[in-house]
């Protein structure tokens, strides 16, 4: 009997410890990443605007679904992420998201022209308001390599097409 109590407080003890660990790490992340494409900045926000398309050159986009407000990325895992586009123009393309994996924020790419091309800056910053999901995010999310993997797959897209 003593065994299990001292286990059930152990367990008890290390929930706790997770959860404070959690909630002491901030609850907005933020990533980076530009690079330059070999194609005008309306080319771009035209292939970043079919969200349609996205499935056949993004990985991990098992569908997209058009809303009255937006789309819906569902994800190869089954996470569902609403969009709504709050600017789409030639040089500036901004996004709102919210996940149903308990997260939200803003996606924003700034198009400059520059060498017969155009210069793509993302900024990504999403809100997890769960403590223990700020830990998983920190495990498992890098939003600097998301935005990266993303602008890798979108020059890919538009230079080879």
């Amino acid at each position: 009997m003593r065994v299990l109590v001292w286990s059930v407080a152990a367990v008890v003890l290390l929930a706790g410890v997770v959860f404070l660990v959690g909630w002491l790490l901030p609850a907005a992340r933020e990533g980076r990443a530009e690079v330059v494409i070999a194609a005008p900045a309306a080319r771009v926000v035209e292939e970043i605007a079919d969200v349609e398309a996205q499935v056949a050159w993004r990985e991990g986009v098992a569908a997209v679904e058009r809303t009255a407000e937006g789309w819906v990325e569902v994800t190869a895992r089954g996470e569902r992420i609403s969009f709504v586009a709050e600017e789409m123009g030639a040089a500036r393309v901004r996004l709102r998201f919210a996940s149903d994996a308990g997260y939200a924020g803003t996606w924003e790419a700034v198009l400059t022209p520059e060498g017969g091309g155009t210069r793509i800056a993302v900024v990504e910053r999403a809100v997890v308001p769960s403590p223990l999901g700020r830990i998983l995010a920190r495990l498992f999310f890098d939003p600097g390599q998301f935005a990266t993997i993303y602008l890798a797959a979108l020059k890919a897209r538009v230079e080879g097409s």
